[in-house]
């Protein structure tokens, strides 16, 4: 009977070891797993650290793509990015958005390339002229924005022609028309002036950088894109040419210009008189 009770007491005692070992166990295996977790985190954050606060986090070159009036200096003045901008905080859409505040900039997007590299896309509002009203200048936008003129953007005003002779509502209907030019043939207009032609009230003086005369009414005006061809085609070579522009017929001659036939005409008169 004494050995019966024993061999209870004995076994009792290995399954509460064996139990009290299994709780130690498991409890060993919670611990190590929440120090490995705890370990990792803490490995994380001093690479993290490192990285960030190593050159290797910073952006290395931007590059602009899609400008065509502003610098690329500009653009880059206006994201406030410079060299101690680090690569991975140009995931925020911040530094698209100070960009776009511009009234010269339409959208903005920011792409992150290997090796940090940055390409920041931009889509200008088009500059189609300036014009002088009481006295002061502003830039003819593509939008309904008002720009005056003054020492800040006055080297945009070389990229596009002076506009004259146009009230404020007609500016409009000439604003409507050169929306259809790109803006490589915009820049290569020096001024447009409102010139009468007995035929139609509306025609327009286009002065070209290279000197020549185009006469075309607002309408016709997207012919303007096929000078070059014209002036290929009519084998033209001397400067202050005057070209007329013909939307009925789609075509282009030369021809004496305006206030030279006045001249001549002039001239007659005189001769007839004596």
């Amino acid at each position: 009977m004494l050995e019966e009770n024993q061999k209870d007491i004995l076994d009792r005692n290995y399954l509460l070891n064996k139990r009290s070992d299994a709780r130690k166990k498991n409890r060993f295996i919670r611990h190590s797993h929440l120090n490995l977790m705890l370990g990792c985190f803490l490995g994380f954050l001093i690479v993290v650290g490192i990285y960030f606060f190593s050159d290797f986090s910073k952006i290395y070159r931007v590059v602009v793509e899609g400008n065509h009036y502003l610098s690329d200096e500009d653009i880059i003045e206006l994201s406030k990015i410079d060299e101690d901008t680090r690569y991975l905080s140009l995931l925020s859409n911040q530094y698209a958005k100070r960009i776009e505040k511009s009234p010269y900039v339409k959208n903005c997007s920011i792409e992150l390339l290997d090796n940090r590299l940055v390409r920041i896309n931009v889509v200008e509002n088009q500059i189609l002229g300036y014009y002088l009203h009481d006295g002061k200048s502003y830039l003819l936008m593509e939008n309904d924005d008002i720009i005056e003129i003054d020492i800040s953007n006055v080297y945009l005003s070389a990229y596009v022609p002076l506009i004259e002779g146009y009230s404020m509502e007609d500016l409009a209907n000439v604003k409507y028309y050169l929306l259809k030019l790109d803006d490589k043939l915009i820049n290569e207009i020096s001024e447009i002036h409102r010139y009468p032609f007995s035929y139609d009230a509306n025609m327009m003086e286009v002065i070209m950088r290279d000197g020549n005369y185009v006469f075309v009414s607002p309408i016709g005006a997207k012919m303007l894109e096929n000078y070059y061809d014209i002036i290929s085609s009519l084998g033209l070579s001397n400067d202050e040419i005057c070209i007329y522009l013909d939307e009925v017929s789609n075509s282009g001659y030369v021809s004496a210009c305006p206030w030279e036939a006045v001249f001549t005409d002039d001239a007659n008169s005189d001769s007839i008189a004596e």
